[in-house]
């Protein structure tokens, strides 16, 4: 009679794991139903019956001697610790994967920046950072739907709802977390140039200057791997096709806008330190600059910002890089850093920035009024050697025109913006609580002009003494706006002579004081 025979035995279920066919149409089902009955198996040993099938007997056989079961019970706990290494492995590339997709490490990255500059701000400092969440398209489409400026929902929040209403608190700083090109190009459709024509237009009015990052695009590059040392940026930023950035660089408020580039590095590669709980392994596989987190440099711009202003009250030193034992001016501390791993252990840490920039970059990008963040040599640390803003006017000619060029320049520095921006933050809120207070606009004039005194000192001074009177020389003058009531016209004219260069530069700003609106 012909011998019958009965099922199958089911394949293993380290087989089916290992093969990585346990789900979707590889594995079906049965695969994820065997894997969840599995994990939840209270037996261990038919949680390895399950596992091993008709090879467990097969290991565990030995003579009956003590150390025949030993042996056998080494055999079993060696191929479990073979497996579980093989499924770290797998489950490590499955998290490489997810890790390194281009949205999760642009979204870790800003985050990660937000942590890293909210541990800057020391305990007990007058510092404040709100956060708004806004995509870029959002604030493009904002200003595209609005006839001025003015009638944008940003300038709604960012100056009437602080200049505009009793208690608020103007912003000293924004800082916008976005990489900005200089026209459409592939995965981003909007009109760049125009969006930062109306944030600039709004820091201008609310005196809160911008950060905003590069992207290398602007640069002619698809990526910061892309710069290397023999590329030119002047002859890039002087093409043809970036003439409207060009003219964008020509208007006044471009002064309270400043871009940044590269990135600066925001996390560095997972390392396989045997500290997890969980007892998983995992060395994340970062083999180049694609794969790893980086952050908005920006973030560093604004941590020296805080710095200074923590320090002095008085955010002048965010640039430059002297040797001190403690960070100072642009040089950036506590950054992320990482030895890769054909650098001698012994051997410095990487400058934390995504590609270093040569001398001559380093002048091109200042020159076009872009701030580079540079890596300190053998060091992990960055630093902001200059911070323009991009305007640049037209260059002045004549007896004249070598101070009227170096104050433009020096009236157009990021650092500069934000000092004298605290002057007008304070004159516009004490104007906007005279306003209706007096009757005439000399009162206001006079008062004004007796507060601007007690920060003047026409002596150079520095240290803290220089903070306390940052000023040369300063004068405010206030007119009543004709068909305007309530309405004073005032122009404030600051010297500064402290952390600027030792370069006399004169400012003149222009804004409106008027009574805050009632609450409803």
């Amino acid at each position: 009679m012909p011998q019958t025979t009965g099922p199958e035995p089911p394949v293993p279920l380290r087989a089916v794991v290992r093969s990585g066919q346990f789900l979707g149409q590889g594995g079906g089902a049965e695969g994820a139903e065997r894997i969840a009955a599995f994990i939840t198996e209270p037996s261990a040993a038919t949680a390895l019956q399950e596992w091993f099938g008709p090879h467990l007997p097969l290991m565990l056989r030995h003579d009956g001697s003590p150390a025949g079961r030993r042996r056998a019970i080494a055999r079993l706990e060696e191929a479990v610790d073979r497996d579980i290494a093989a499924l770290d492995r797998m489950i490590g590339v499955q998290l490489d994967r997810v890790l390194h997709h281009d949205r999760l490490r642009r979204f870790e990255g800003s985050w990660r920046g937000v942590a890293w500059l909210l541990d800057r701000v020391p305990f007990g400092s007058r510092i404040k950072i709100r956060l708004v969440t806004a995509r870029w398209a959002e604030i493009c489409r904002d200003f595209e739907r609005s006839l001025e400026f003015d009638q944008s929902n940003l300038f709604k929040m960012i100056y009437e709802g602080e200049f505009g209403t009793p208690g608020g608190e103007p912003f000293g700083m924004i800082l916008a977390d976005y990489e900005i090109r200089h026209a459409p190009g592939p995965g981003s459709p909007t009109d760049d140039v125009a969006a930062l024509d109306g944030l600039s237009a709004v820091a201008a009015a609310a005196f809160a200057p911008v950060v905003i990052a590069a992207h290398p695009a602007l640069l002619g590059f698809d990526a910061w791997t892309g710069l290397g040392a023999a590329a030119d940026l002047t002859d890039v930023l002087k093409a043809s096709d970036r003439n409207r950035w060009r003219s964008l660089q020509g208007r006044e408020d471009t002064r309270f806008l400043s871009v940044v580039l590269p990135r600066a590095l925001a996390r560095s590669p997972w390392p396989d330190d045997a500290t997890r709980a969980d007892g998983f392994r995992y060395r994340e596989h970062a083999p180049d600059s694609g794969a790893r987190v980086w952050m908005n440099a920006g973030y560093a711009l604004a941590s020296a910002a805080i710095r200074a202003f923590s320090r002095s009250s008085w955010p002048a030193d965010v640039r430059g890089a002297a040797v001190s034992r403690e960070a100072m001016g642009g040089v950036v501390d506590v950054l992320p850093s990482e030895r890769l791993s054909g650098d001698p252990r012994t051997g410095p840490l990487r400058p934390p920035v995504e590609v270093a920039l040569t001398d001559e970059q380093e002048r091109q990008a200042v020159e076009h009024g872009l701030v580079p963040f540079i890596g300190l040599e053998l060091l992990p640390e960055a630093t902001f050697a200059a911070v323009p803003s991009i305007h640049r006017p037209p260059r002045q000619t004549g007896e004249t025109a070598t101070i009227a060029n170096a104050n433009q320049r020096l009236s157009a520095q990021f650092n500069a913006m934000l000092c004298v921006s605290r002057f007008a933050h304070c004159v516009k809120l004490m104007g906007r609580d005279m306003v209706g207070s007096f009757k005439t606009h000399d009162e206001i004039q006079r008062r004004l002009q007796k507060w601007l005194q007690g920060f003047t000192n026409v002596s150079s001074a520095s240290g803290d003494q220089g903070a306390r009177y940052p000023l040369r020389d300063a004068r405010v003058e206030v007119k009543e706006k004709p068909g305007q009531p309530g309405v004073f016209g005032c122009i404030i004219q600051l010297q500064p002579h402290y952390q600027l260069d030792e370069v006399g530069a004169a400012f003149r700003l222009v804004t409106d004081l008027q009574a805050a609106r009632q609450a409803a």
